[in-house]
């Protein structure tokens, strides 16, 4: 997370200290080994030079300023060691980006508050707050979650929580780690936005979960004017009923032996021309989600997702498995998981993307591959939408 005391992008960090570095030389007047002392600490940034900090938090490119500096072994934030580059200061300045993880007061037990510095010629402290960021919500696992089901939060900063709201419904909070909350959801379907609050700031989703906004097939509402779920196709669709269903009815593919097909009827389900009453803007405003449960290990085959809008077709292929994250293992999730997809990411032949979103007619989702049988597959989807950012 950035913020004004949060300064640290590498490239800018360090060209920037490389030019201060002449200029630190002319201070290196002191003895290189009498007794170092701090006098102050401030941000890298030369617009900044002039500001003095008492506190910042981990993650944060500093200068430390003061007297015989320039024999330093050892920078310690609440007795947590930094690695820094000496040749990039001098004896009277020093720069140390503070370590992501070095404890701080609030989520900490037993800290110093204290700058540390060690030198040939001594030791010097200085007092210094090392503060908590304000939490970061990066999305849920599944924006869909059944009643009396498991709520997993993802984000950052996620210090001393104290509580997780669905609208105004209160959570009963299973785990929390830094980066991840898991909260159990009530007994009762419920649709709303979701709050975390911790000890340093609230934050919350930009989205209801379990909302039918923007949806296109979820094969519960019909997408066609004679009231079926899908105009075309014959992949299965097994009722709400179904044990592994999350929200409602959905489409499964349960297979070993899938033959190399460029089509399949069996793998393919798609709506005819259909009025989705999508609000009006372009694919840089909005997100393609749906929801998947891949029950095994997937190394080969994709979902071909394509939208029709205005005649023309934008297609994007959706296979996860297909990066260096899951080369050896395949790509597998822990139940249902939401696929958040940029609609920009979805192109024509001309590798245009869709400028008005409202005339969106036609969802098709198609899975296989013309050139590689599938030794086995075992993956559900539901909720296909189209949600803006």
């Amino acid at each position: 997370m950035m913020n004004f005391k949060n300064i640290y992008k590498t490239a800018f960090g360090l060209c920037l200290a490389a030019g201060m570095l002449l200029s630190f030389q002319s201070c290196n007047d002191d003895d290189v080994d009498g007794a170092p002392s701090i006098t102050n600490v401030r941000l890298l940034d030369p617009a900044l030079a002039d500001s003095s900090l008492n506190a910042a938090e981990p993650g944060s490119l500093i200068v430390i300023q003061g007297q015989n500096l320039g024999s330093v072994m050892k920078v310690y934030f609440n007795d947590f060691e930094a690695t820094f580059n000496a040749a990039l200061g001098s004896n009277s300045n020093l720069i140390v980006t503070i370590p992501a993880n070095a404890p701080t007061k609030a989520v900490d037990a037993g800290v110093t508050n204290k700058i540390k510095v060690q030198t040939r010629g001594g030791e010097a402290t200085y007092d210094f707050v090392l503060t908590a960021p304000t939490p970061v919500l990066s999305g849920l696992y599944s924006e869909f979650v059944k009643p009396g089901g498991t709520l997993v939060i993802n984000g950052d900063y996620f210090y001393n929580i104290k509580s997780v709201k669905v609208g105004s419904t209160s959570l009963q909070i299973l785990s929390t780690t830094e980066k991840q909350i898991t909260a159990k959801m009530p007994a009762t379907a419920v649709s709303d936005i979701v709050t975390v609050e911790g000890e340093f700031g609230t934050v919350k989703t930009a989205f209801k979960m379990n909302s039918m906004e923007g949806h296109m097939i979820n094969f519960d509402t019909p997408a066609t004017t004679w009231g079926a779920e899908v105009c075309w196709g014959a992949a299965a669709i097994l009722p709400a009923t179904d044990p592994g269903a999350i929200s409602g009815k959905y489409s499964r593919i349960k297979q070993t032996k899938l033959p190399a097909a460029g089509y399949a009827d069996a793998w393919v389900f798609s709506t005819c021309s259909f009025n989705f009453k999508l609000a009006a803007g372009p694919a840089a405003e909005r997100q393609f989600k749906f929801e998947h449960n891949i029950a095994e290990p997937w190394k080969a085959g994709k979902y071909d997702i394509t939208v029709t809008a205005g005649g023309s077709e934008f297609v994007y292929s959706f296979q996860p498995w297909n990066s260096t994250e899951y080369t050896a293992t395949g790509y597998q999730t822990n139940g249902w998981r939401t696929a958040v997809i940029e609609l920009s990411e979805f192109k024509n032949a001309a590798g245009a993307t869709i400028t008005d979103v409202s005339k969106i007619s036609d969802l098709k989702v198609s899975f296989g591959t013309a050139d590689v049988a599938i030794a086995s597959f075992n993956g559900s989807v539901d909720n296909f939408r189209i949600v803006k950012k």
